[in-house]
């Protein structure tokens, strides 16, 4: 009829329009883009689990295998006296000393400290942190001395050279050492000459002296002997002060 489409209206034109409809993208933005977009995420992602899944299952295969074979491979100390034999047995003369049995190292005891040793373990609780503390200011001052002599005093006669100056004993030529005319040095800022130099010096020097003799007193009053007083001095390498 005129006006009518030449086709059969049977179903097939209906079958291509759906077929038509599945093939073609979907436009972008649209849900059904969303939607195959998260599906295929999904997917790679379980895929990815899967293949870590199966290389730490492999991975875990491969040590199970190490360690059974390690478990059946014999140890040599497990083959018995012909390879590692037992030590001989020690005779009985090793275990005895002089016909009587060697004592035990825990039952030997333990001597008590004698007189002597408990006043100087006294000594050394009463008077080590004050003296080690002389000790380290004693250093400082003798840094300190050492370019106020290279420049200041003057080299001491052969005789004097031993005991005195600046080749000698320093505590004690402090106050006496003869001073070059003329120097000038800096302290902490300001030009003085060697005098005052030397003046700075013996006074940290005379506070040092006034502690080290209230440490003594100290001792004294606490029954420290003079011997072990004397002991300490050396072992602080004090004794220079003697001389001062």
């Amino acid at each position: 009829m005129p006006g009518r489409e030449p086709r059969c209206h049977c179903g097939l034109t209906r079958a291509e329009a759906a077929a038509s409809g599945r093939s073609a993208p979907a436009p972008a933005g649209s849900p059904a883009a969303r939607t195959d977009g998260r599906r295929g995420a999904l997917v790679a992602t379980v895929l990815a689990a899967a293949a870590v899944s199966f290389a730490l299952f492999a991975a875990i295969r491969r040590l199970d295998q190490g360690v059974q074979g390690a478990a059946r491979t014999e140890s040599p100390l497990a083959r018995g006296p012909a390879i590692y034999p037992a030590l001989p047995a020690l005779p009985a003369a090793a275990r005895t000393a002089r016909g009587r049995p060697v004592p035990s190292a825990t039952k030997i005891p333990v001597r008590p400290p004698t007189a002597s040793e408990a006043d100087w373990d006294r000594a050394v609780a009463l008077l080590d942190l004050p003296l080690r503390r002389i000790a380290a200011e004693t250093s400082v001052l003798e840094l300190s001395y050492r370019p106020f002599a290279a420049a200041c005093v003057a080299p001491p006669s052969a005789p004097a050279r031993a005991e005195t100056g600046r080749d000698g004993d320093w505590l004690g030529s402090l106050k006496t050492a003869r001073l070059l005319p003329g120097v000038t040095l800096r302290e902490k800022g300001a030009t003085v000459d060697c005098e005052g130099a030397r003046r700075l010096l013996v006074a940290r020097a005379d506070a040092l002296k006034s502690e080290l003799d209230a440490g003594e007193q100290l001792g004294r009053t606490n029954g420290v002997r003079p011997d072990h007083w004397r002991q300490l001095m050396a072992v602080y390498l004090l004794e220079g002060w003697d001389r001062y």
